[in-house]
């Protein structure tokens, strides 16, 4: 079988890929990430040191060098742990109290921006060690320490097995302390204030031991009024939902108010800016108003008299208009029916008037007025004589020449 020339080509193409993918790799590998960490202070500290990042060995210390005062130290980092993030920070650690060092890392975020290689560092932390905490100590008290470290020394002598088991099955409780020593040796300077500043407020309260004790004493008079308030508090705090539900209905309904309001404002904003000048124009006439104000003083008093006795009126008359109602919308089908002939009515009385009104030495007399005419014969038999007519219909108010042609809404049929 034939291999096509192709087919080798192709061949040779992908394994000088992966040969310039395997070499580019190890260079990689080959070549550590480098910083330089200032810190306050590297003792202990030398070339060689481990370098360790979240409890992992991740390289090795190049170089300690002193510059005006500080401590530079140089570190190669394997490529699994490189590159480093803004906020990065260093301290040394150590293995044991009295063992060797190395230098811990605690990098920054890993949304920081990146940091190029050779990027110098500066450290926050300061570390307290053993030799400063003794150098603190006085004479009398570094001499008991001794004494105390030699007695300890002669009590375990022949029992080390014993210790090295206790210290093996006491592990995780020793490995607790030990963290919590490194954490005092990490936070010396500040374990220092807060002790110095406990013992200043220790010694101001001393100093105000009367003034703290009344303060205690009206504490605890407080505490009993509260605990006799108990319920009150408990039944108020109890309505306070109902209260908080019914503000936050009403407060709901505030924006809507709000918006409406706006343009009535707006509107409202021309008349308001004429206020001041009306204002200064009724000056003067409330000023010329205050006599009349004061005279109308007792003419307010019997108003309110009046007022006074106005609801029981009012009462009586609730109790009298339905019946008066009821009456007039009874009697309104004959007021309508005699209102066309409220002219004959008018009439008859001013004709009544005229037949009284005459009067004499003895008194008042009447006059009859009498009429005849010839359709006024007993027996005529219905003739109409000769100048007159007859209307069967006459209209109301045609007596007395008022005629009320459309009294029922048309003339008279």
């Amino acid at each position: 079988m034939r291999i096509s020339r192709g087919l080798i080509i192709g061949a040779l193409a992908v394994a000088v890929v992966l040969i310039a993918a395997v070499a580019i790799a190890v260079a990689a590998q080959g070549d550590p990430y480098r910083a330089q960490f200032l810190m306050v202070s590297a003792e202990g500290t030398f070339p060689g040191n481990k370098v360790m990042v979240q409890g992992r060995e991740a390289g090795t210390v190049d170089a300690v060098e002193v510059r005006e005062g500080k401590a530079i130290v140089t570190v190669s980092l394997d490529n699994e742990f490189a590159p480093l993030h803004a906020g990065t920070d260093a301290r040394i650690s150590w293995q044991a109290v009295l063992n060797e060092r190395f230098l811990e890392i605690l990098p920054g975020p890993g949304t920081a921006p990146a940091l190029p290689e050779d990027s110098r560092i500066e450290s926050h932390h300061e570390r307290v060690e053993l030799d400063q905490v003794l150098a603190m100590l006085d004479p009398a008290t570094l001499r008991d320490t001794n004494t105390l470290v030699q007695r300890v020394a002669e009590t375990l002598r022949g029992r080390e097995q014993g210790v090295q088991d206790t210290l093996s099955s006491g592990g995780p409780a020793f490995n607790s302390l030990g963290e919590v020593l490194q954490a005092v040796g990490s936070d010396g300077p500040a374990i220092r204030d807060l002790v110095t500043q406990l013992h200043e407020v220790t010694s101001t309260l001393a100093t105000r031991s009367d003034r703290l004790g009344s303060t205690v004493d009206n504490l605890g008079t407080l505490t009993e009024a509260t605990a006799a308030q108990q319920q009150a508090l408990s039944d108020g705090i109890a309505q306070l939902p109902s209260t908080l539900s019914a503000a936050r209905t009403t407060l709901d309904k505030v924006p809507a108010a709000v918006d409406q309001a706006v343009p009535l404002l707006n509107d409202l904003r021309p008349a308001a800016a004429r206020l001041p000048s009306v204002a200064g124009n009724l000056s003067p006439v409330l000023q010329d108003l205050r006599p009349a104000v004061q005279q109308l003083r007792p003419t307010l008093e019997s108003a309110q008299s009046l007022l006074d006795r106005t609801p029981r009126l009012m009462d009586s008359a609730h109790g009298v208009l339905p019946g008066a109602t009821d009456v007039l919308t009874r009697a309104e089908p004959a007021v309508a029916f005699l209102r066309p002939y409220t002219p004959e009515l008018t009439g008859w009385l001013t004709n009544w008037t005229g037949i009284w009104s005459g009067q004499d030495a003895v008194g008042s007399y009447a006059r009859a007025l009498l009429t005849a005419s010839a359709s006024g014969v007993g027996d005529n038999p219905g003739l109409i004589p000769p100048g007159q007519r007859r209307d069967e219909r006459p209209a109301p108010g045609s007596l007395v020449g008022q005629p009320w042609t459309d009294a029922n809404g048309d003339s008279p049929q």
